[in-house]
C-alpha cells in the first residue's frame, strides 16, 4: 500500500496517458465513419490532460526533478545554501496556498452556478478541483522531499 501511495501521480498519470490514446484514436476514427459521432471524447481528453499535467507536476517535487536554473543555486554552501533551501520552500508553500485558496473558491462557485460541459454535460468542477487537488498533494510532496522521506521506487 505505501508503494501505492508513494507512487500515485505516476500511477494516475499513466493511466491518464494510455486513456488519452485510446480516447484520441476513437475520436479520429469516428470522424472517418459517417454513423458514428464521437465527439464527446475530445472534451474527455480535455479533462483527463488537466489532470495529468497537475499531478505530474505535484510528481516531480518527490525528487525535486522540476526545471530549475540550478547554476547559481549548486554554487551556493552551508549558511546561503540554507538560507536559499527555507526561502524556496517558503515561496513554493505560499503560491500553492493560494492555488488552494482560489482552487477551492473556483470549485465552489463551479458547484454553485451548476456548470456543466458543453457536449457531455459533466459537473465542471471534475475539471476544477484538480487545481487544489494538486496543490495539495504538491505542498505534502514537497514537505515530504525536504523532509527526507523515502520514496518507494516502481521497479522498471
Amino acid at each position: 500500500m505505501k508503494k501505492f501511495f508513494d507512487n500515485f501521480e505516476e500511477y494516475v498519470c499513466a493511466a491518464g496517458l494510455c486513456l488519452m490514446t485510446f480516447f484520441t484514436f476513437l475520436g479520429v476514427i469516428s470522424r472517418k465513419l459517417p454513423q458514428v459521432n464521437l465527439s464527446w471524447t475530445m472534451e474527455l481528453v480535455t479533462t483527463i490532460f488537466v489532470w495529468v499535467c497537475t499531478l505530474a507536476a505535484a510528481a516531480v517535487f518527490k525528487e525535486n526533478a522540476h526545471m530549475g536554473f540550478s547554476y547559481l543555486t549548486d554554487k551556493l554552501k552551508f549558511i546561503p545554501k540554507q538560507i536559499h533551501r527555507w526561502l524556496r520552500i517558503v515561496i513554493l508553500l505560499s503560491n500553492y496556498a493560494v492555488w488552494i485558496i482560489y482552487g477551492v473558491r473556483m470549485v465552489a462557485g463551479q458547484i454553485h452556478s451548476g456548470l456543466v460541459t458543453p457536449v457531455m454535460s459533466t459537473p465542471g468542477w471534475l475539471i476544477g478541483i484538480a487545481i487544489p487537488f494538486s496543490a495539495v498533494l504538491t505542498c505534502t510532496r514537497l514537505l515530504q522531499y525536504e523532509s527526507g522521506y523515502k520514496f518507494t521506487k516502481i521497479k522498471e
